[in-house]
C-alpha cells in the first residue's frame, strides 16, 4: 500500500475531558474476563478434551444455558440470552461432531432442564459449525505474514457472532510457531477480525512439552511456541492433566486420574483470576464439575 494511502493512526487521540466528565459504559464480557472485540486462548496438551470443552461452551452460549459453574451463562439456569457462535474445527469430521452433539445434548443440556425441542431450535438458529477435516486449509498468514483472502472469507462468515472459536490455531497458518514476528502478525490479524465482527475470538492451542514434565500446565507460560501469541491475547484458559502432586492437593485418587482434568484461567485482564476447577469426564466424555459428577 502506498505510504500516502495509509490512515494516520494519530489523528484522533482520546478525549480525556469527555471521559472524565462521563461514566464509562460497562465492559462487555462474552465470557468472564473475555471481552467482545478481543482475542483469547484455550491451551492444553493433546487429547485433554480441548475440543469437547469448546463444543460445550459453544452449545451453552447458543442456548443461553450455564456451564461449569458460570464459565458460560452465569450461575443460574437459562441465566443468559442465547447468542450466535461460530466454531471452526480444522481437525474434526462431520460424523465426529454429530456424535459429540448428541453426547452434549444428553448430558449437559439435559442437566439444565431446557426443553429438548427448544434447545434444538436455538442451536439451529445460533450455532454454526464448520468441520474442515480433509478440506483445503484456511491459511490466515501470507508469505510475508500479511492477511490473506481466506482470512477475509473467515471474517465475513463470522459477522454477527458473539463468539468465534478456531480449533486448533496451528491449522490456520503455516508459519514457525517459534517465530515471534509471525505469531505477532497472526494475533494482530485475528484481533482486527475480532474488532470488525464485534465478537470475542478464541484460539485453541497446544502446550509445550515442558509444561507437563515440570508441572506448570495451568500457567500462562504453558503455551507452545513463541510467547508473542499468549502475550498478545487478553484472556487464557488452560486444561491440564492432574499429576501426583496436584492429585494430592485436590484429593484425587491416583487410579482415577485419567478421568479428571484441571481447568485454570491464568490470564484474565479484566476480572480477578479464579481458583483451579477440577473437572470429570462424564458419560460420553462430556466435561462436568467433579463435585457435580460425584
Amino acid at each position: 500500500m502506498p505510504e500516502q494511502a495509509l490512515k494516520n493512526p494519530f489523528s484522533s487521540p482520546l478525549n480525556i475531558a469527555h471521559m472524565l466528565r462521563n461514566p464509562p459504559p460497562p465492559l462487555d464480557h462474552v465470557l468472564p474476563g473475555l471481552l467482545a472485540e478481543t482475542v483469547g486462548l484455550v491451551v492444553g496438551p493433546g487429547a485433554v478434551s480441548k475440543t469437547m470443552l469448546v463444543l460445550q461452551m459453544a452449545i451453552a452460549m447458543a442456548t443461553g444455558t450455564p456451564l461449569l459453574g458460570g464459565l458460560v451463562g452465569g450461575a443460574g439456569p437459562l441465566s443468559a440470552a442465547p447468542a450466535r457462535v461460530v466454531l471452526v474445527l480444522a481437525e474434526e469430521s462431520a460424523h465426529v461432531v454429530w456424535h459429540r452433539l448428541h453426547a452434549i445434548a444428553s448430558v449437559q443440556l439435559a442437566a439444565t432442564g431446557i426443553d429438548p425441542h427448544h434447545a434444538a431450535e436455538l442451536l439451529s438458529q445460533n450455532l454454526v459449525i464448520h468441520a474442515l477435516a480433509g478440506q483445503e486449509q484456511v491459511n490466515l498468514l501470507g508469505e510475508c505474514w500479511e492477511k490473506t483472502p481466506a482470512g477475509e472469507m473467515l471474517r465475513r462468515a463470522c459477522e454477527g457472532a458473539r463468539l468465534v472459536i478456531l480449533d486448533p490455531i496451528r491449522d490456520f497458518h503455516n508459519a514457525d510457531e517459534n517465530d515471534a514476528s509471525a505469531m505477532k502478525s497472526l494475533a494482530r490479524h485475528i484481533g482486527s477480525y475480532a474488532c470488525s465482527t464485534h465478537a470475542a475470538w478464541l484460539l485453541v492451542h497446544h502446550t509445550n512439552r515442558a509444561a507437563a514434565l515440570q508441572d506448570y500446565g495451568g500457567s500462562a507460560d504453558a503455551a507452545r511456541g513463541s510467547t508473542a501469541l499468549p502475550n498478545a491475547v487478553r484472556w487464557q484458559l488452560n486444561l491440564s492433566r492432574p499429576t501426583r502432586t496436584t492429585a494430592k492437593q485436590f484429593g484425587l485418587a491416583k487410579e482415577q486420574l485419567h478421568r479428571h482434568v484441571l481447568l485454570d484461567i491464568p490470564k484474565a485482564n479484566y476480572v480477578a483470576t479464579t481458583d483451579t476447577m477440577v473437572l470429570t469426564r462424564g458419560p460420553h466424555g462430556v466435561l462436568m464439575l467433579a463435585e457435580e459428577a460425584a
